[in-house]
């Protein structure tokens, strides 16, 4: 019998938007003969209010994994393989843009893959090291994950796991990916990330930020030729 593996692809509800790449990643997943796969393509907003519906759904379903994958956040390469690892909790990991021009650090490469390890002493986090295949961290991104049902399974993690964290001033404290990281790791259950299987991340970036970002960073552009 072929492992069942629930596969969405949350996107807001006002303008539902796939980018192609992602449809073309769905028909590479929907093609794979080794497990049998149960789509969907959830729009309820906001974010958050979107994954815990897709959980409900998880969990009413026989499937035994869930892959999601965000409108603009495809996978590179058969993200499915990673089934086999048998994971509670893996992160394909993606590149985000991060540079700031009004505060910029000079010498800071304007970007980091979204895994994490956990700096006790500041109550943050830290792009992990090494980026070299499967890696034991203690965060993660939501743009694209994989997660095992027993993760679901514990009573603490149907309680909103993916509500992100406020300050007593209403401020957001740990994003969504952040505060469901630390639910995962709390419930004892391990994360990981695997450096074998990235992300591509489409957004709307501006050329003159993006060159500043990297003039900071004294990177070298090479020449067009």
């Amino acid at each position: 019998m072929r492992t069942k593996v629930l596969v969405s692809f949350p996107t807001p509800p006002k303008f539902p938007y796939l980018h192609k790449k992602v449809v073309f990643v769905s028909w590479r997943i929907l093609a794979d003969r080794r497990y049998e796969i149960e789509p969907m393509i959830p729009t309820k907003a906001p974010f958050e209010n979107n994954l815990h519906h897709i959980l409900n759904d998880f969990m009413t379903s026989d499937c035994t994994f869930w892959l999601s994958v965000d409108a603009d956040n495809p996978p590179i390469g058969k993200p499915l393989d990673l089934v086999e690892e048998d994971l509670d909790l893996v992160g394909y990991p993606t590149p985000v843009w991060h540079f700031d021009p009004e505060s910029p650090v000079p010498g800071d490469r304007p970007f980091y893959w979204n895994a994490y390890d956990y700096v006790p002493e500041e109550d943050a986090y830290a792009e992990h090291d090494p980026k070299d295949g499967l890696q034991r961290v203690d965060a993660i991104g939501t743009g694209c994950f994989l997660v095992h049902r027993r993760v679901f399974e514990h009573p603490e993690m149907r309680k909103a796991p993916f509500q992100r964290t406020y300050y007593d001033d209403g401020t957001v404290k740990k994003g969504n990916d952040l505060a469901f990281s630390e639910r995962v790791r709390r419930c004892g259950f391990s994360i990981y990330a695997h450096y074998g299987y990235p992300c591509s991340h489409y957004v709307e970036l501006d050329i003159n930020e993006a060159a500043a970002g990297f003039r900071n960073s004294h990177v070298k552009v090479s020449t067009e030729r």
